[in-house]
């Protein structure tokens, strides 16, 4: 679909390049590997800026229903999908400031907008049932930086040395050149080089412009919001910003006209990738809670006990628990460590008093406790807050870390 989407804007070749690129991202190549939206939400945003341009050229059925579908499909699959809806909106507010002929329609597109409004509205019950939960993910993160945007272009290229060519030939991408005259005399090389005069240009504004709108505003907006609101900025949600940048620089390649020092760019950027790819296929990178369970499993005793740190990966623990005999306890509470009267609301209550009887109960009269704890966002306080509890009565006789997950054994003060 970048293929196709890179010939739209600009050439074949672009859409190749592009292609390409996305093919050896670590950072889309990891959110494929998992069963979540991020990858749907880039494909569905590559449609819908598809459609969207299709659209601006012809404001036909074909355009406005395949741009009403994929769009819709969009904001359904995550929230962030609005943010390309708004790129879509600046680009075309652009073009009504700057451009007298258009070849759509303004009230078209102003009617395209309200089908999408009206197709997702059904979600907003939804979405109002899950604020409580985005609360409380919310209160973990922290507002971005200017090094979280660094970051963010380091995700999206794979390293330091590939973000750096990116965004040059991201800048490149608006410009083409030519050689007017002038030769390499190689038994002179610097008085030659003063014999030669290049003719600079811009070309393809428009859609460079496009992709450029795209990009940012799926960043600036979500930042500016998480500065002065509530933070809500995660690299991961961006994925769809992501496939801008590599028609950017795919453009930016194309524009060079040596055809070896082409193929060297594009040799340099496949090489990096390659070796940023092997790192990411030989490093643990995801949650181990498989191997995490396993070992409970595998060294657990009738009269045990398993306390899960926070309750949410309850789900984990008995996703991968092959037992039938286990008795699991979630923790449902804990104390974040800079808000300590701050609690989830569990069954017994909201007190921190209520929260250490709570697990106090579920070890009564346990010889054995494992403990299950994992490292996510407040993890950390969950975990210290159930290790301060269990040392009062228990000792903890074996630990294994894994990556994301700690498991713990405790035995009881004889």
């Amino acid at each position: 679909m970048i293929y196709v989407l890179g010939r739209q804007l600009f050439n074949e070749e672009a859409g190749l390049v592009a292609a390409l690129i996305l093919a050896l991202s670590s950072f889309n190549i990891q959110y494929s590997q998992e069963t979540r939206m991020y990858s749907l939400m880039a494909l569905l945003a590559l449609l819908s800026m598809y459609f969207f341009l299709r659209f601006l050229q012809q404001s036909n059925l074909v355009s406005s229903a395949g741009y009403a579908l994929s769009t819709t499909l969009l904001v359904y699959t995550h929230i962030y999908g609005l943010f390309v809806v708004i790129a879509q909106n600046v680009y075309v507010v652009t073009l009504l400031l700057l451009s007298r002929n258009r070849a759509y329609s303004l009230r078209r597109w102003a009617a395209l907008q309200a089908i999408v409004v009206a197709l997702f509205i059904p979600w907003i019950a939804v979405l109002i049932r899950q604020i409580p939960q985005r609360e409380a993910t919310i209160s973990s993160l922290v507002p971005p930086t200017a090094a979280t945007i660094v970051d963010t272009f380091v995700n999206y290229s794979g390293m330091g040395a590939l973000m750096l060519l990116f965004l040059g030939f991201s800048a490149l991408s608006l410009f083409t050149y030519r050689k007017v005259h002038g030769s390499m005399n190689w038994k002179a090389p610097l008085k030659a080089l003063e014999s030669y005069s290049w003719e600079v240009s811009i070309q393809d504004a428009a859609p460079v412009y496009f992709l450029a709108v795209w990009l940012i505003t799926i960043n600036l907006i979500p930042f500016i919001i998480s500065r002065f609101s509530a933070p809500i900025y995660l690299v991961r949600y961006t994925i769809a910003a992501s496939v801008a940048l590599y028609l950017l620089v795919a453009k930016g390649i194309v524009n060079i006209k040596h055809r070896y020092t082409k193929l060297a760019v594009i040799g340099i950027i496949v090489v990096l990738s390659v070796a940023n790819l092997q790192v990411y296929y030989t490093s643990i990178t995801k949650p181990q809670g498989r191997e995490a369970t396993s070992l409970i499993d595998a060294n657990f005793r009738s009269g045990d006990v398993v306390l899960v740190a926070p309750s949410w990966d309850h789900a984990v623990f008995d996703y991968y628990n092959n037992r039938t005999d286990v008795i699991v306890k979630p923790i449902y509470s804990w104390a974040v460590a800079d808000k300590p009267t701050k609690f989830w609301a569990t069954p017994s209550g909201n007190r921190p008093e209520d929260k250490i009887k709570e697990i106090q109960t579920d070890v009564n009269s346990r010889d054995r406790v494992w403990l299950l704890a994992a490292r996510f966002a407040d993890g950390t306080a969950a975990e210290n807050f159930t290790l301060n509890i269990l040392n009062e009565s228990y000792v903890n006789v074996y630990k294994k870390s894994y990556y994301v997950y700690d498991v713990y054994l405790f035995e009881k003060r004889t």
